[in-house]
């Protein structure tokens, strides 16, 4: 039926047209398919009568699915019979249950594991879904990710404020991926075993253990964070990366403004930012317009371990940024790293389930000074709040992608060449922040990431497609090297004040208008059209209700807004 349904190709059209040397490729395969299904009926027919005549008591039982109507029921041969004759017919062809007998063949379906649901493991998976793939080399993918929810992170403080929504910054991988073809998974990643292509995998929600083969990998974990290596930075610090993170910086502020109504907090707050690139700038001047507009005021703090803030950034941004800080007031701490964190003492008056609340957040943060020359009496600053956007090297190898073969630098990322790919391996690639592409990094930016992306879903398919035997020497798909163009970047300033350079310095903005025009550009580079839409709307219904809001209630333009900073 499969020969008569089909037109012989003739050969010399086999020779001469790619298309057809595929379709004789895919004849020759059914055909052979064909071979070996009627070799299993044969085999299956004269293990069955045989074993029926030596051993008819035990050889055989009955299969009720087999049951016929108004017939009686037909007997198949014992489970030892079937997996020892078909087993070397079909070993690599097909698989079958115990009661089920192979009809026909089936070729195993590639396998792509994407380790992270950031911005380069999003956006890799999706870029698969469009490439043109053939039939037999079509994959499967899946992502495997600790969290439940895509973050969006350039959007995080929104969030806490309530200048944003959940489902526009934080997006359930479900209702992300629906419809896509990307399966997700989520579990804790274990290690990795890159000779036997298996990632291992934890359950989140119990102690399970899975095992997940791959025929091909791409590491998108991004910049693991660690605070176990700086002793009391765990209890104390608060790191901001996921939503999670995000509501409970939202709660403490909210603790604050409750104690301020009721003259409990009569003094400023410090808040500590570790960390000097382009979150730790965004949140100190977002939280200086947030608690500064109080009478008591706030106290920020930015410590920074390199010799400049936003070091990465371009000239305009950097210039614009530091202008900002400076008008807010912000301390500015270079060269310095955390050393300790440890309680600070408190006061016995302070007795309320308020203050108490806050208290257990205070601390002391121990610096040491690269150009300390007493490394045992480090300087030390007060925190209210602690928060965490500096990365911190895991102190424990044996977790995650440290629990595993791939080549690694000093700081923990997988070392790759220009195709993205680690060194030593042909189906392993690496993206985002805890890849290491050449000698000086890329910056840890979600556009690096997310220019990365594209470069490792087309060599992934590259390497998957010329692994076909159906493949010549001469139709090999070349893989792509990874050349970053810097499109520009952007940075929130405030509620209603960002700044925005591109195009190589050619376009460069400040104040509310680069504010709104950020937002409609995120919602632009979403990964998928349906959430840059629910981005757009959303984004521009709350930002039309705080403006009447603030007109009703004879607010000027928090962007302009004078205040008496320390």
């Amino acid at each position: 039926a499969y020969v008569s349904s089909r037109k012989i190709v003739p050969q010399s059209m086999i020779t001469s047209h790619p298309t057809s040397r595929k379709m004789a490729s895919s004849q020759k395969q059914a055909c052979r398919h064909l071979a070996i299904s009627a070799l299993i009926l044969v085999s299956f027919f004269v293990d069955a009568t045989s074993s029926f005549a030596i051993h008819p008591s035990k050889s055989i039982h009955p299969s009720p699915s087999l049951y016929g109507k108004d017939q009686k029921p037909l007997y198949v041969a014992s489970k030892s019979v079937q997996q020892t004759s078909l087993t070397k017919l079909c070993a690599t062809e097909s698989s079958t249950s115990e009661n089920e007998i192979p009809t026909e063949t089936t070729t195993k379906q590639p396998h792509v594991v994407i380790l992270g649901g950031g911005f380069g493991g999003v956006n890799t998976a999706l870029t698969l879904t469009s490439l043109p793939f053939s039939d037999d080399t079509k994959p499967r993918i899946t992502i495997i990710d600790k969290k439940d929810r895509f973050v969006f992170l350039p959007l995080l403080y929104e969030l806490c404020v309530d200048d944003a929504s959940v489902d526009e910054v934080a997006p359930t991988y479900k209702d992300l991926l629906s419809g896509s073809g990307v399966d997700f998974v989520c579990a804790e990643l274990d290690g990795i075993d890159v000779q036997n292509n298996i990632v291992h995998t934890s359950s989140v929600e119990s102690s399970s253990r899975e095992q997940v083969s791959y025929d091909a990998l791409i590491v998108a974990t991004g910049a693991e964070i660690d605070l176990k290596s700086i002793p009391g930075a765990e209890e104390f610090a608060l790191p901001f990366y996921t939503v999670d993170e995000c509501f409970e910086l939202k709660r403490r502020l909210s603790l604050f403004d409750e104690a301020r109504k009721t003259k409990e907090q009569s003094k400023p707050v410090n808040v500590v930012v570790v960390g000097g690139g382009y979150s730790g700038v965004e949140l100190a001047l977002n939280l200086s317009e947030r608690l500064g507009k109080e009478e008591n005021g706030v106290d920020v703090t930015i410590v920074h371990r390199g010799n400049d803030v936003l070091e990465y950034a371009t000239e305009y941004n950097r210039k614009t940024g530091t202008d900002r800080l400076k008008k807010a007031g912000v301390n500015v701490m270079t060269q310095c790293s955390v050393t300790e964190v440890v309680p600070a003492s408190i006061s016995s008056s302070s007795d309320t389930d308020s203050s108490s609340s806050l208290d257990r957040y205070k601390c002391i943060v121990n610096l040491q000074s690269k150009d300390d020359s007493s490394p045992t009496s480090p300087s030390s600053i007060d925190a209210d709040i602690l928060l965490w956007t500096a990365g911190a090297t895991p102190p424990n190898p044996r977790k995650s992608i440290r629990n595993s073969l791939l080549p690694r630098d000093q700081n923990g990322r997988i070392v790759t060449g220009p195709l993205l790919r680690a060194k030593g391996l042909s189906n392993v690639f690496a993206v985002g922040d805890c890849s290491r592409a050449k000698q000086v990094p890329y910056a840890a930016t979600a556009q690096v990431a997310m220019q990365q992306a594209p470069v490792a879903a087309w060599n992934t398919y590259a390497t998957l497609t010329n692994q076909s035997p159906d493949i010549s020497d001469e139709g090999k798909i070349k893989l792509l090297p990874f050349s970053y163009a810097n499109l520009g970047e952007m940075m929130t300033l405030g509620s209603d004040d960002a700044t925005i350079s591109s195009l190589g310095g050619l376009f460069q903005i400040s104040g509310e208008s680069a504010s709104v025009l950020r937002r409609l550009i995120y919602a632009v580079r979403m990964p998928t059209a349906r959430q840059g839409i629910v981005a757009a709307l959303d984004g521009t219904n709350r930002r039309v209700k705080r403006k009447r809001n603030d007109g009703k209630n004879g607010k000027r333009r928090r962007g302009t807004k004078v205040i008496d900073w320390k």
